[in-house]
């Protein structure tokens, strides 16, 4: 009752304008987004979902900017213009647009950009392993010749990606005054990370404990302490950046409030940085039947991930004031299989889990079409994925003889399927963890779980919370985790996800997947620019993790969204989350919604 209270309490605000079917819609200068969870966190370096990642966006800029028609990473934004590259890879050399400003009014300068580096870098600080392994391979970036709006990034080797994931991805530039207000950055240095990150050894062996150890700078420790403070994830006072909006309000469990930031100028005058709302609004509803009556009653704007079957339901015709549509973003859905247990340790018991699941049927039944089988973490549409990994099928009498090859049979005569490990007989028995509030995952899982119970595999299902799920992920604290990852809109660099080093720290190699073949192949791909070369190794890493099962993937899902039409300007594209509310003109606001604000 609480929610729906506080539900209608956002309608109403601003004037009103006609719409499809003669109702009245808001004319308010915002645009209201459902999200289903609880953000985590809002600082650009120690948050990993993908919600925190599109409101961060709103807030923090980069030195590059991806262009969504061609979703390649070749708009200069906080820099003048592209990067000077050396022909070795090793340098890049930028100058900085003059007269940015974050939203409080200081001026960016390279100062912030070396900041900024120099805090992701830190290893000791392990909310930001799962971004950091990105930036692993630059060695230091200082000032050109002492000039403030010059900088030079020195590579300790190359990285094909390093314009796209360094400069137009994981490097937001955060203001050093407020996030390093006793300057703790400023007392270590490039050598004394570098004494961990590069002469470390194998990069698989520096887990947490192992760096704990380590004779390291005390400013290291201090500031990756301070880093992590809840705070500086949630406050307003800290979450300032130079992009068109601020934090206003984090209302917890209810919502979040971005207002313009007064400093913002478009930079370069770029379309792309044209904004129309005043206000962007982020409304948790926790219940997709909740979410879907708030929309229909005009109360939000935008849902822009709307399960499938809610989506299906969503008739245009007798709401003629909703329109929807579906996109493709390159997302794959997985189960993360905790390899550390030993019931998913052997690869034929993978192989068997996998034929268990029967992808057309839940496709079909569950997802209502809005889905691909996928046996491949690369997009099916990008040149580098390997086409010929055959689609897995089901086939329970081959998982069961698959089982069976493996030690799994039912020795006790219970009806589940056991083995004997370290002279102690186990059962195979396990749980399924997913996040809380999103029905299709658990009722996927549900059929998966009784398909599996039909070969004497006893499987749970268990739902917790985001942030507790996202914990647990992250501390190999599951058994199996259902999930999905978004892939990058340009050429897949799977290092984050599946090399052996990304298990350790937190990082986001959930299964702890370790092959040296594919960690072999996974650093080659990342320092090759021959594109011929690199297509080869692609392919050859994806099939080396198709046998391996390192993971069960599943499908690649469209995008179904639906919105309120009260918006012109409306576009989808490519580049995740495959819109940008931002640019939205609210039909009948003041001045027709667009607004620049001057820094003067």
């Amino acid at each position: 009752m609480i929610l729906i209270t506080s539900l209608l309490m956002l309608s109403g605000c601003g004037g009103k304008g006609s719409s499809p079917g003669g109702v009245q819609l808001s004319t308010s200068n915002r645009v209201v987004q459902h999200v289903l969870n609880e953000l985590e966190r809002l600082n650009p370096q120690n948050s990993t979902g993908a919600d925190e990642t599109y409101v961060e966006e709103e807030i923090y800029e980069r030195l590059l900017r991806i262009d969504p028609k061609t979703s390649e990473v070749t708009i200069p934004w906080l820099a003048e213009s592209m990067p000077i590259e050396s022909p070795d890879h090793l340098t890049y050399d930028f100058t900085l647009r003059k007269g940015v400003k974050f939203a409080d009014g200081q001026e960016l300068t390279g100062a912030d950009v070396i900041f900024s580096l120099k805090s992701l870098k830190n290893p000791l600080s392990t909310y930001s392993a799962q971004k950091r392994n990105y930036v692993d391979g630059v060695h230091s970036c200082e000032l050109i010749d002492g000039d403030p709006y010059r900088v030079r990034f020195k590579m300790s080797k190359p990285y094909f990606l390093a314009k796209e994931q360094v400069f137009g991805d994981n490097l937001f530039i955060l203001p050093k005054h407020i996030f390093d207000p006793k300057g703790l950055t400023d007392k270590f240095s490039w050598d004394d990370i570098a004494a961990i990150i590069e002469k470390g050894g194998n990069p698989a062996n520096l887990d947490s404990a192992k760096i704990a150890k380590l004779k390291t700078n005390p400013a290291m420790k201090e500031f990756a302490e301070w880093m992590v403070k809840p705070e500086l994830g949630r406050e307003p006072k800290y979450i300032q950046g130079s992009g068109p909006y601020k934090l206003a309000l984090w209302s917890t469990n209810d919502r979040i409030i971005l207002d313009r930031n007064p400093y913002y100028e478009n930079k370069g005058n770029s379309p792309l940085g044209i904004v129309y709302p005043d206000t962007l609004m982020y409304k948790l509803i926790a219940d997709w039947n909740a979410a879907v009556t708030a929309l229909k009653a005009r109360d939000i704007d935008l849902i822009y991930f709307l399960q499938p079957p809610y989506f299906v339901k969503i008739d245009t015709t007798i709401q003629p004031f909703l329109k929807k549509t579906t996109f493709p973003l390159g997302s794959y859905v997985l189960i993360n299989w905790n390899l550390e247990k030993p019931y998913f340790s052997d690869v034929k018991v993978r192989w068997a889990l996998a034929h268990l699941i029967d992808r057309e049927t839940i496709i079909k039944k569950v997802l209502f079409g809005l889905a691909k089988p996928t046996q491949s973490p690369t997009p099916f549409w990008r040149k580098e994925y390997n086409k010929d990994l055959p689609l897995i099928t089901y086939d329970v009498e081959l998982a069961k003889r698959m089982l069976d090859s493996a030690g799994w049979k039912d020795h006790d005569g219970d009806g589940i399927l056991d083995k004997e490990i370290n002279g102690k007989l186990v059962p195979f028995r396990f749980a399924f963890l997913t996040n809380a509030g999103n029905e299709v995952r658990k009722n996927v899982l549900l059929i998966i779980a009784e398909a599996m119970r039909k070969v004497g595999i006893d499987a749970d299902v268990q739902q917790t919370e985001w942030a507790i799920f996202l914990d647990r992920c992250r501390d190999h604290n599951f058994d199996a985790a259902y999930g999905a990852w978004q892939n990058d809109p340009y050429e897949t660099d799977n290092y984050q996800l599946y090399h052996s080093s990304q298990a350790k720290n937190r990082g986001s190699n959930y299964s702890s997947y370790a092959s040296p073949r594919a960690d072999h192949l996974l650093e080659a791909i990342r320092g090759e620019f021959d594109e011929v070369k690199r297509m080869e190794l692609q392919k050859e890493f994806q099939k080396v993790f198709y046998e391996d099962q390192g993971n069960c993937l599943l499908w690649v899902p469209e995008n179904p969204a639906v919105w309120v039409d009260r918006f012109d300007n409306v576009s989808w594209n490519p580049v995740r989350p495959g819109f940008n509310q931002a640019w939205w003109k609210i039909r009948g606001a003041s001045g027709g919604g667009k607004k620049q604000v001057s820094a003067n």
